[in-house]
């Protein structure tokens, strides 16, 4: 039996939930009321959180004890008062939550339910507090792993009736909740496999402020009758409480007449507080609608124009949220009704039901759990850490399902990770083995270049078989391997997220090191930071370069660009754009006209460093491409990538070479001083090669990160993942050195220019530094 998930869509004004079990979806009704859907609403009854109908029940007997429309009350998520106490708005968000829970482990006869798919706006930031809240209330509810999906996505997986749209087609979601509008742009894909866009957003313009418009018209229409109630002429709490009863009775009272409208032309009802008889004609409401829906559609012609499109490339609008049924919305899609915009009649997409539309479809995207996940590439016969392709290259570990020491099956899932979209992903692998060590605590950043952990496979390992160094070829020095003493100079703190590279300037004064918190410029003397670069929070800076004379500085960031910085003045003075995908490496060539980048969109670039001009793009690589490194003697370039490491004839833009050994991952490489070798670090080792054969000269064990010559050429330093960093002889290929502090993975390593001076960097938010000698 598939583990039961429940998705639920928690809007403004109603809330709804639907179990996906053994491939069935069934929907979560309500016991006070048999609906489907369930009114996102609190009533605090002493101490106890009354939710639902039942809340909007009792508002009549004490509308302070009330709170309606809580979604709205995240933003600033402050007290909210309820008979006279304050409540955080995930407290109350949290009871509709765990009532939905509750209902369907009622449903699914008494069975435990874990795991939820929560749908959330796509105007909640990836990385805003938002999100955090809804998966704080979900986990507060009883929730173990809690999926975040945006609510166009969910939509565009709805059940529909007729026509279809067409994979490869573009789709707006026209999403009318209760409480706010939503317009999104949604490329349809195969099998589910839909992308959004863009997505705009109206706070203002929903459901509840056509309720308003009604309220008011009533109330220009049959206000004398109504006075008394709303103004009552005594003073005191229950003249009050009986003023805003009413106030909530006629806007109920105005809500039920806008549903009668949705399916007949005049409404007669009466108001039984005040004994009014109402009267409203379909015909009026369209109009005093119309100024309203105007906004949605100027909303969708904006989004549509600031993605580059025009309605034309549209295949269709989808109509989701219960508001769309009102026909006044479907007279304007279809441009059977002027409301001031220029919007052509566009194709209608009909889910089975618009007001169910998200939830149906976040249940059928929680049914496909089982295609959200990658597997890692298969072990070999030894120990070996485990890497994953994860979407986006970047998530948090949210737990480990296996334990060390423990087991696992073929397909298993060793770990779930959260997504930066804010939905869970699966890590599982391919063969059976034990899980040996995991290397990425609950709550960190990982990335789909960590190794997060060591696997063996079944069956023993062969003895003998790990540590040693495969030197075929290799015509080793008789000498003894060299000596040195490593001491710890200095820890550099002050960084608050993963440390991913460095860089010295040419004089050695300078240390660059970057992260998700901007570049930090060090005072190698004093071990201070001397400049801070800044740029957009949400940027992730991957990888940093001096230029030869020292006063320029590169820089790759997630935001698919690179820039060049002024060092004296730390002012940026070139934005590099043109990559399809983050950037990661980046090297100057050696008299510093070029930059060379390369990124995930599987492409190596070259631009001219003092005009940030794309001089040439070389394609070749099939995966993504983690660094790159010129020659000394500028000819050469190498870009070492998820697939392949590829050398180019700078000159020419060709590559001359695919070298050979690495057969999954490299990022690290560079060029030896005298540019005879060259080094390349990956999950399988680091591997050193005759730039001029291509052969490879020897193979130094052990998963890396990165990799570096020493000035002189004798030492090559690697950044390892199992939290060290290792100092290698070149002349024989033996570790002479461990270097270790770090409490994190080593994510890179480089050597000063002058002296044997070593920077190292880490997912500890630490960089390092070491002095090195050689002893006798």
């Amino acid at each position: 039996m598939g583990e039961p998930i429940l998705a639920i869509d928690y809007g403004t004004c109603s809330a709804r939930a639907a179990l996906a079990v053994e491939g069935r979806i069934e929907p979560v009704r309500e016991p006070a009321s048999g609906s489907v859907s369930w009114p996102a609403s609190v009533f605090a009854d002493g101490g106890n959180l009354i939710v639902g109908t039942l809340a909007e029940r009792r508002k009549r007997i004490w509308p302070a004890a009330y709170r309606g429309e809580i979604k709205r009350d995240l933003a600033r998520d402050g007290a909210v008062p309820l008979d006279g106490r304050g409540y955080p708005a995930h407290v109350l968000v949290t009871a509709v939550l765990g009532a939905l829970k509750a209902e369907a482990e009622q449903q699914l006869g008494g069975q435990s339910l874990t795991r939820a798919v929560v749908t959330v706006p796509a105007s909640y930031d990836p990385a805003g507090p938002l999100r955090r809240l809804m998966i704080a209330a979900a986990e507060a509810a009883g929730f173990v792993d809690v999926d975040l999906l945006a609510e166009p996505v969910a939509a565009a997986w709805s059940p529909l009736v007729g026509a279809e749209p067409e994979p490869g087609s573009l789709m707006l979601v026209y999403d009318l909740g209760g409480g706010t509008f939503e317009g999104a742009l949604v490329s349809v894909g195969e099998n589910g496999r839909h992308e959004m866009i863009a997505h705009a957003a109206l706070h203002d313009c929903g459901g509840r402020d056509l309720d308003q418009i009604l309220f008011d018209e009533i109330l220009g229409l049959y206000g004398p009758g109504l006075e008394p109630l709303l103004n009552p002429p005594g003073i005191g709490d229950m003249y009050q409480t009986t003023a805003s009863r009413t106030r909530h009775e006629l806007l109920d009272f105005a809500r039920a007449v806008k549903h009668q409208l949705t399916d007949i032309a005049v409404v007669e009802d009466v108001f039984s507080p005040a004994g009014l008889l109402v009267s409203m004609q379909r015909d009026r409401f369209a109009q005093l609608a119309s100024p309203t829906l105007a906004r949605t559609m100027a909303c969708c012609q904006h989004l549509v124009e600031s993605a580059g499109y025009g309605p034309d490339k549209l295949g269709g609008v989808l109509l989701v949220g219960g508001s769309s049924r009102i026909p006044v919305v479907t007279d304007v899609l279809e441009g059977r009704l002027g409301v001031g915009t220029d919007w052509p009649g566009q194709q209608l997409f009909s889910p089975v039901d618009p007001e169910l539309a998200v939830v149906l479809g976040a249940a059928a995207w929680a049914s496909s759990v089982s295609t959200r996940r990658t597997t890692a590439a298969r072990p070999n016969p030894v120990e070996q850490p485990a890497r994953w392709d994860i979407p986006g290259g970047r998530a948090t570990m949210v737990r480990w399902l296996v334990e060390p020491g423990e087991r696992f099956d073929p397909g298993a899932v060793l770990a779930r990770v959260r997504l930066t979209d804010g939905s869970l992903f699966d890590l599982a692998v391919e063969a059976p083995g034990s899980l040996i060590h995991t290397h990425a605590e609950p709550g960190t950043p990982v990335r789909d270049a960590d190794w997060l952990a060591t696997t063996l496979p079944s069956g023993p390992a062969p003895l003998g078989s790990a540590g040693a160094a495969d030197l075929r070829g290799f015509e080793r020095s008789s000498r003894p391997s060299l000596r040195v003493e490593v001491t710890a100079r200095a820890t550099l703190k002050g960084h608050e997220r993963d440390v991913t590279s460095a860089a010295f300037s040419p004089d050695g004064a300078l240390l660059a090191t970057t992260s998700k918190d901007g570049t930090r410029l060090w005072d190698v003397a004093t071990g201070r930071v001397a400049l801070t670069l800044s740029g957009r929070k949400s940027l992730v800076v991957h990888g940093c370069a001096f230029s030869p004379d020292g006063k320029l500085l590169a820089t790759t960031g997630s935001d698919k660009t690179a820039r060049i910085w002024d060092v004296a003045s730390g002012r940026q003075t070139v934005t590099l754009t043109g990559h399809r995908g983050p950037v990661y490496g980046c090297a100057f060539s050696p008299d510093g006209a070029l930059l060379a980048t390369t990124g995930t969109d599987r492409t190596v670039r070259l631009w001219g460093s003092s005009t940030g001009k794309n001089i040439a793009t070389f394609n070749g690589h099939r995966g993504t491409v983690y660094g790159c490194a010129f020659s000394p003697d500028g000819r050469l370039l190498v870009s070492a990538g998820a697939e392949s490491t590829l050398l180019w004839d700078v000159s020419v833009g060709e590559a001359i070479m695919n070298l050979p050994g690495h057969t999954n991952f490299a990022g690290g490489c560079a060029f030896s001083p005298d540019g005879s070798l060259l080094a390349t670090a990956g999950n399988e080792g680091t591997r050193l090669t005759d730039a001029g054969s291509g052969s490879t000269v020897a193979t130094l064990p052990g998963s890396a990160q990165s990799c570096a010559f020493s000035p002189d050429g004798r030492l090559l330093a690697t950044a390892s993942t199992d939290d060290t960093a290792l100092l290698w002889d070149v002349s024989t290929g033996a570790a002479i050195a461990t270097l270790t502090g770090h409490s994190s993975t080593v994510m890179s390593c480089a050597f000063a220019p002058f002296g044997l001076l070593l920077a190292t960097t880490s997912t500890d938010m630490t960089a390092r530094l070491w002095d090195i000698i050689y002893t006798p």
